[in-house]
């Protein structure tokens, strides 16, 4: 298959090419909840109100799954600085292949403080489910890009963004 060199994956923690003094998720109104193994959990203070998790991946691949309450669903998002190729309001389709499992679904190009990247809507508890349990999964776009990652400690980390959700309902 044909890598991106950004390798398309997705959802937001930014490894930014513009040096900043204060933390991107910060700067984005979303303000830091707690940790959970490599994952960090934060919550969107800037509109949505949800909790979500994002990692930095090898390749400075910013993943983000998380909780998108005003959408009764959720979002997975993923941002590289070397995704020049995709451009604001762009809609793709993605392919999530868990191993014994595959899910489907449009992609919207977005940028988050200059990055380039992707986000996808999703509200099948499913896809929830196979993101928690499996080892890894590989994310494939229209033009065969492709980004692979470990899903090591999701599970305890999707369980801490429902936790930083439920309190964010109080």
């Amino acid at each position: 298959m044909k890598r991106l060199g950004l390798r398309f994956a997705c959802a937001l923690l930014l490894v930014s090419t513009v040096s900043v003094t204060k933390p991107l998720h910060a700067q984005l109104g979303h303000q830091e909840w707690g940790q959970s193994g490599a994952w960090k959990i934060l919550i969107d203070t800037s509109g949505g109100g949800g909790c979500y998790m994002e990692n930095v991946l090898e390749d400075q691949t910013l993943v983000q799954f998380g909780i998108a309450p005003d959408r009764n669903g959720g979002f997975f998002a993923a941002y590289n600085a070397n995704w020049t190729h995709l451009e604001d309001g762009h809609v793709g389709r993605l392919l999530f292949d868990f191993g014994p499992s595959l899910f489907g679904g449009e992609y919207i190009g977005t940028r988050q403080h200059g990055l380039p990247g992707g986000y996808a809507f999703f509200n099948n508890p499913e896809f929830v489910k196979e993101f928690g349990k499996r080892n890894e999964v590989s994310v494939t776009d229209e033009t065969g890009g492709t980004l692979d990652f470990k899903l090591t400690g999701t599970m305890k980390a999707i369980n801490a963004v429902r936790n930083c959700d439920a309190e964010q309902a109080q």
